[in-house]
């Protein structure tokens, strides 16, 4: 019975360390950032994912509150980048909660529309909006029984649209046991005018999704995975692995520069983002990578940004426009503007 016990200790004892290993609590984190930090923006809530218009200088935010509390300032904002004004609300003829998560922007015939995952009482959605006058008018919601955690999105066209499905429980055991035990069952599904079809399976939590400047090529942040995977896009929608870069962190939203670089926020340690979600003043660890492709699946990696927590925790996007960097948070209110060297 001893024996057997202390087997038991030990077994227990490996995964506990496996664990800590695959979250990265052993690194040493030191904050690092060469740049200038400019603005904090502190009036959106929750601002997980950003996307640019680069046509107008617009930065578009998707602000939730995502912890127990007030959700009337939740919705999407817009910074005009050219100005000194804050990011504003804009207004929308949804009729529904809008709980806004991953957003993509789409110009079509010089018409810009915004995808959004919304997660409300009634389900977990996408929603498209065509974009006017800081007004979101809704077109369409779709959903699917088997998306039941839809997180990012990437619109090719307003009948091409990808979306990642980051876990395969939506609560439970059955999802603690995806993250602890690093267990494979998120999926991306995709979109192709008439309904939502699961095209590629199985990942180590499917976060930020996007595509390369030339549309050729899918890129998706697997965060417990810490790994950039990258898919050719077939005509048909479905998608072919060429492989996987290790990170070496865990990667968060994904945002594509004018040279085709990927801007990657991230979570260095993710047992600390774990404690951050349960108490704001638990810091968890801020992580900006720039990947420079130097292969279909291979990246020379840039560490841009790295913090503590204590100026930014838990980053969740990072846009890179004109020499400036804007990196947003999971969950407090903070969006950090900042000029880079």
């Amino acid at each position: 019975m001893k024996r057997i016990l202390v087997i038991f200790i030990l077994v227990v004892g490996f995964f506990a360390l496996q664990t800590f290993y695959r979250a990265g609590q052993f690194k040493s984190i030191k904050d690092s950032f060469e740049g200038i930090v400019t603005s904090t923006y502190t009036n959106i809530p929750g601002p997980e994912d950003a996307q640019i218009d680069r046509m107008t200088n617009t930065l578009f935010i998707a602000g939730s509150e995502r912890r127990p509390g007030d959700m009337s300032d939740n919705g999407i904002y817009a910074l005009q980048l050219d100005s000194a004004s804050s990011p504003l609300k804009l207004g929308t003829d949804f009729l529904g909660e809008f709980n806004p998560h991953g957003i993509s922007l789409l110009r079509k015939d010089s018409i810009l529309y915004l995808f959004a995952v919304n997660h409300n009482n009634n389900g977990d959605f996408v929603e498209l909006f065509r974009v006017g006058d800081d007004y979101l008018h809704h077109m369409k919601s779709l959903s699917h029984e088997d998306m039941c955690c839809p997180n990012d999105l990437i619109a090719l066209d307003l009948d091409k649209v990808y979306i990642s499905n980051d876990h395969g429980s939506k609560e439970g055991l059955g999802r603690t046991m995806e993250d602890y035990l690093n267990i494979p069952r998120a999926s991306i599904f995709f979109y192709d005018g008439n309904e939502l079809e699961k095209v590629a399976k199985p990942f180590h939590y499917a976060n930020g999704l996007n595509i390369s400047r030339d549309g050729t090529k899918l890129y998706l942040a697997e965060t417990t995975g810490k790994a950039i995977t990258t898919f050719s896009i077939l005509p048909n929608g479905e998608l072919q692995k060429l492989g996987s870069y290790d990170a070496g962190t865990g990667v968060d939203n994904i945002d594509i520069d004018e040279e085709g670089n990927l801007w990657v926020a991230a979570h260095p340690r993710m047992l600390d983002f774990v404690g951050h979600v349960k108490d704001s003043l638990n810091f968890s660890p801020s992580e900006v990578l720039k990947l420079v492709p130097v292969s279909d699946h291979e990246f020379e990696k840039e560490v841009i940004y790295l913090n503590t927590g204590e100026q930014l925790s838990a980053s969740s996007v990072a846009i890179s426009h004109n020499n400036e960097l804007f990196i947003g948070v999971v969950f407090n209110r903070s969006l950090l503007r900042a000029k880079l060297p």
